[in-house]
């Protein structure tokens, strides 16, 4: 026999042997049918080891492989045995050497080694992972003869091995870090298992604090919440959104909702309890506070003093107590779920359906309006109402106040009954006066004539006390003429004003009557001529506005008051020209005049004022300023309320127009507050009440020489003052408004 190429002899030939044997004829038929069953055994072992799902292979000591089936060429990616068998070598398959050399280190140590996994290589250069069963075999003198050994691809299961791995390494990572407190206790109730959070919302620092150590029965506050969740899990198999109190590790109390189940083996016997705990304390507290707080509007709403509904349509949906009693029903059901019809006097019942139509139809309707309700028992009530839209799971509602005003309006009918019963005496009295003031004026002035033509006949012949008594008599009939040209103005005034208020309700009852519905044109047309036959009494008109340069208006006023004054008195004027106002001229000098004669009248002989005028962003200003007597605090709120008198002053007084201490009256601002409402302009006032004279009742001497604080202008000046303020809206000059 040849030798192989590792120098052994091949086995000997089976049949070879039983031909060359000398052997009986029997024996020889034995050996061939011995012959003939050790093929066929061969056969069948190189058919299972050919058709064999894993792979078989045979190395040499060296490791080169001597034969491969062809499944373990297949999991190698080579084509057939041929292509492995003498040409590769076992160690150069193995991706890390480490792992090759760690198989043979096991191998020499225990002759064979089970189940070894480890990545290889493919034909290709791929990766995959198998697992190897191996044998040593030796001789009788424990010399390797060869390796044997097979080979079970265990790619899939691998990477299927590591996505478990992967989804448990999740699924850990998710239940350690979940917000919800995760638990698992055994049948007796101690915790085996609680991830960080379950940890946290107890009050423990971690898992270890719980596991092996507490009870889950130990952290129910009332122990009797614990006995009903095991009966409902024992009962049911599992609990859903348990809610009760539990303690945390300090002994504080908090609310948990726990879903908890129960599992058990084949017998029914418990293995163990698993479930989820979610802090609910912040969630408990908001429901109770929310809970109080109805509790508290509840009280509020059924204790309220006015009647509140919630209305669908002419509808009532709730009613509290005091509207239930303001109708007279006798409980709530009367009401709720019937309309409010009923409730309404039938004066006013087409008022109210209507508002109720339009705002079912999302049409503006008065937030606030009164109505006339009736009683069960059919009394008349008069009832104030506020209204607003709601919105009730996605349904329109409205929201009603009603608030009982009967004694309110009783009162406001005697009110306007005694109202009309003074303007009838006021107006009876205006006309007396009226009448008697015009019938004074000629006996007045022909009194006056005949004192005149007595003085100058008799001038010559009447003693002197005679001459000093006509004197005071002519002083006074001039005074009394005065008073009756000053009751003149004041009546005239007091139609202005009057007839301003009678605009202003007009207007104001237009806007009411607009609210309720559209007015027709016809009405509107009267209405337009009512307000126009009313504004004839006004003084000046807005028609006669024009732009006119405040600077040289103001310098022309001045310019003629000091002509007429006649007083010891330092007036500036400051300020620049194209500074355009648009008014009426009647009424800027009418207003500017009287300013500055309210500032002489009240400025010491000797004292200064000053007028100004200036201009900022939005505005022209007129400043008119004195360092005279000044305003109390008190007195400044009323000054131009009218007839306000700044001294106690006789009614005889001598003093003329400008003199000091002419003016307290008030008229002459009145008028100017009235004329800033109708045309548009502000005024202010600001002022310092002398220190030295700090109330109405002390006086000052009229001149800075003779009083005794103050020894020069400046001593005056800094001792108090009045500033009045006038602001115009700016307008563009003269030639700019005619373009």
């Amino acid at each position: 026999m040849k030798e192989n190429r590792q120098g052994k002899k091949p086995a000997p030939d089976m049949t070879e042997m039983a031909h060359k044997d000398d052997c009986p004829q029997e024996s020889q038929m034995e050996l061939e049918k011995l012959v003939a069953a050790i093929r066929e055994s061969e056969a069948k072992f190189r058919n299972i080891v050919h058709n064999a799902m894993e792979g078989i292979f045979q190395t040499n000591p060296q490791g080169c492989f001597t034969h491969a089936n062809p499944s373990f060429a297949r999991i190698h990616g080579y084509d057939s045995s041929d292509e492995i068998k003498d040409s590769i070598f076992a160690g150069d398959l193995f991706v890390d050497p480490s792992d090759h050399n760690r198989l043979m280190e096991l191998l020499h140590k225990t002759g064979s080694v089970q189940d070894f996994e480890a990545r290889l290589k493919t034909k290709d250069g791929n990766e995959h992972w198998v697992s190897t069963n191996v044998m040593v075999f030796r001789d009788e003198n424990g010399k390797i003869l060869r390796y044997e050994g097979t080979m079970l691809d265990i790619t899939k299961r691998k990477k299927a091995e590591e996505a478990v791995l992967e989804s448990e390494a999740k699924f850990r990572n998710i239940v350690h870090n979940a917000m919800e407190g995760i638990f698992q206790t055994n049948p007796q109730g101690c915790f085996t298992h609680a991830n960080p959070s379950f940890a946290r919302i107890h009050g423990y620092d971690s898992s270890d604090e719980i596991k092996d150590s507490i009870f889950a029965g130990d952290l129910f506050v009332d122990p009797s919440d614990h006995n009903r969740l095991m009966e409902l899990l024992h009962k049911t198999g599992s609990v859903q959104d348990f809610e009760a109190r539990l303690k945390t590790k300090d002994g504080n109390e908090h609310w948990v909702s726990t879903n908890v189940m129960v599992f058990r083996d084949e017998n029914g016997k418990i293995l163990r309890y698993e479930g989820t705990t979610l802090d609910i304390t912040k969630r408990k507290k908001a429901e109770e506070a929310v809970l109080e707080s109805e509790e508290r509007y509840r009280v509020a709403i059924e204790s309220s003093n006015d009647g509140i509904s919630i209305l669908q349509g002419d509808t009532c949906r709730y009613a509290n107590k005091r509207y239930v009693e303001m109708f007279g029903f006798d409980n709530p059901e009367e009401i709720v779920g019937k309309s409010i019809k009923s409730t309404i006097h039938p004066d006013d019942m087409e008022m109210v359906t209507d508002i109720i139509s339009r705002r079912q139809r999302g049409e503006p309707v008065p937030s606030r309006y009164e109505f006339k309700g009736v009683t069960t028992k059919g009394a008349a009530f008069y009832l104030e109402v506020s209204s607003a839209g709601i919105t009730i799971r996605g349904k329109p509602f409205d929201l009603i106040y009603l608030r009982d005003i009967t004694e309110r309006k009783r009162a406001e009918e005697s009110l306007i009954k005694s109202h009309k019963e003074l303007e009838r005496l006021n107006k009876a009295k205006t006309k007396a006066v009226d009448h008697v003031s015009h019938e004074l004026k000629t006996p007045i002035a022909i009194i006056q004539g005949t004192i005149g033509i007595l003085k100058r006949k008799f001038e010559d012949t009447l003693p002197p006390a005679f001459k000093g008594y006509v004197d005071t008599l002519k002083r006074n009939t001039e005074r009394l003429l005065d008073i009756s040209k000053e009751t003149d103005e004041i009546f005239r005034v007091s139609q202005e004003i009057e007839t301003g208020m009678v605009l202003n309700d007009l207007d104001h009852l237009l806007q009411r009557m607009e609210s309720l519905s559209e007015i027709p044109e016809e009405i509107r047309l009267h209405w337009e001529a009512l307000k126009e036959w009313t504004d004839r009494y006004l003084g000046g008109s807005s028609e006669s506005f024009q732009p006119i340069d405040l600077y040289s208006s103001v310098v022309s006023v001045v310019e003629k008051t000091k002509q007429t004054a006649h007083r010891n008195l330092q007036i500036n004027i400051k300020g620049q020209n194209d500074l355009f106002v648009f008014t009426n001229p009647f009424i800027l000098k009418e207003v500017t005049g009287s300013l500055l004669k309210n500032a002489i009248e009240n400025t010491p002989d000797g004292g200064l004022i000053e007028v100004a005028v200036e201009q900022n962003d939005t505005s022209v200003i007129l400043r008119v300023t004195d360092w005279g007597i000044g305003v109390t605090e008190e007195n400044q709120d009323s000054l131009m309320d009218g007839l306000f008198h700044t001294e106690e002053t006789d009614l005889y007084s001598t003093k003329r127009p400008f003199e000091f201490g002419a003016g307290g009256k008030g008229l002459e601002l009145l008028r100017i507050k009235y004329y800033a409402e109708r045309y548009g302009f502000n005024i202010s006032l600001t002022s310092k009440r002398c220190v030295h004279i700090p109330t109405d009742s002390n006086v000052c001497p009229g001149k800075i020489a003779r009083c005794p604080h103050c020894r020069t202008v400046d001593d005056c000046i800094a001792s108090g003052g009045t500033t009045f303020t006038v602001t115009f809206p700016v307008r563009k000059n003269n030639n700019q408004a005619d373009q």
